[in-house]
C-alpha cells in the first residue's frame, strides 16, 4: 500500500491566503503544489495532484472572473467544497525589530493600499515597495536590512523561521472574507478525511446557451430556475466563450434546504437529488451540467 501524501494544488507561493485557507482545510498531512495561476492550479489536476483550491469571492472585490472563465469551460474539473477566510494582514519583521526602527514596507499592491491607514498612522515615514505576492515580501525580510516590515498572512510568520508578528489585523476593512472552492479532477475524486468533510447540501450547475441560435429552442433562464425548483444561493453570469456576442453562460449554486435549516444527508442522496434537478432543466430546453456537489 502507498503512503504517498495526497498532493493538492494551490496558487502559490507559499504562505498566500489561497495556501492559510487550503491550510485550514487539509492541514501539514497533504503536499502543497504551487502553482502561478489560477489556470495553472486548473490545468496541473490529475490523478497525482487530484485535489486544488482557488478563489472564488472576496467580500470587498466580488467575484474573482478568471476562476468562473475556467469554470466556464471545463468539461471534467469537479467544484467539491468551499473554505471561507477571514483576510486578515499582518505585520511582519525579523525577531527582534521594533516599530521605530522600520523605514520600509513590502508586500503586494493590494495589501499595501488595503493597509494604507495602519501604514499612515503607525509608519508615516516609511517607504512601500510592491512585490509579486504578500508571501514574497515576507521571504524578502530574510536577506533584506533589519529595517524593512511585510504585510501578509500570519501563516507566514510560522513558514519562514526568523520572522514574527508585531500587529496583527492592520487592514482598513475589518470585514474582509475570501470564499474558496476546492476543485477536483473528476467527480469521482476522493477527498481525504478531514474535520468537516461532511456533505453541505451545496451544488453548482452551470447553464449554457444552445449550441447552435434557433427560434426552436428555449433559452429561459427563468425558465431553467423554476424546473429546478431547488433553493437558489447565487447566480452569476460570464459571457459565453461561443463567438456569438451578447450570449450569457449562468452559474447557479443551490443548496438543498430552506434558510436557517441545518443541512442533513448524504452525498449520495443529495448527488441523485442534484442530478434529477439537472434532467428537469434539460426537459424544457436548457444545456445544463453539474460541476459541483458538496
Amino acid at each position: 500500500m502507498s503512503h504517498e501524501k495526497l498532493k493538492v494544488a494551490i496558487l502559490g507561493p507559499l504562505g498566500t491566503y489561497t495556501h492559510e485557507a487550503a491550510f485550514n482545510a487539509f492541514g501539514s498531512g497533504v503536499v502543497y503544489d504551487e502553482q502561478n495561476s489560477i489556470a495553472d492550479v486548473f490545468n496541473s489536476l490529475s490523478p497525482d495532484v487530484p485535489l486544488g483550491v482557488i478563489p472564488q469571492e472576496n467580500s470587498i472585490f466580488g467575484n474573482v472572473v478568471e476562476t468562473y472563465d475556467l469554470l466556464r469551460a471545463t468539461n471534467s474539473t469537479f467544484v467539491r467544497g468551499e473554505i471561507i477566510l477571514k483576510v486578515e494582514h499582518c505585520l511582519l519583521v525579523r525577531r527582534g525589530v521594533k516599530l521605530h526602527q522600520i523605514q520600509k514596507i513590502m508586500s503586494h499592491e493590494q495589501a499595501l493600499g488595503q493597509c494604507r491607514d495602519f501604514i499612515a498612522e503607525k509608519l508615516p515615514a516609511a517607504y512601500s515597495v510592491k512585490t509579486k505576492s504578500t508571501a514574497a515580501a515576507a521571504q524578502a525580510l530574510l536577506d533584506g536590512p533589519p529595517d524593512s516590515a511585510a504585510i501578509c498572512s500570519s501563516i507566514c510568520a510560522t513558514l519562514f523561521e526568523g520572522l514574527e508578528i508585531l500587529f496583527t489585523g492592520i487592514q482598513n476593512e475589518r470585514s474582509n472574507f475570501t470564499r474558496f472552492y476546492t476543485i477536483a479532477y473528476s467527480q469521482q475524486t476522493d477527498l481525504p478525511p478531514v474535520p468537516g468533510n461532511t456533505c453541505q447540501m451545496n451544488a453548482l450547475f452551470r447553464v449554457s446557451p444552445p449550441s447552435t441560435p434557433s427560434p426552436d429552442i428555449s433559452y429561459d433562464i427563468v425558465t431553467c430556475l423554476k424546473s429546478l425548483d431547488l433553493s437558489v444561493a447565487r447566480i452569476d453570469r460570464r459571457p459565453s466563450a461561443d463567438g456569438i456576442p451578447f450570449r450569457s453562460v449562468y452559474f447557479i449554486e443551490v443548496h438543498g434546504f430552506a434558510t436557517g435549516e441545518k443541512s442533513v444527508g448524504t452525498i449520495e442522496s443529495w448527488t441523485a437529488e442534484v442530478e434529477k434537478a439537472a434532467s428537469r432543466v434539460r426537459c424544457v430546453g436548457g444545456t445544463i451540467s453539474v460541476i459541483g456537489i458538496w
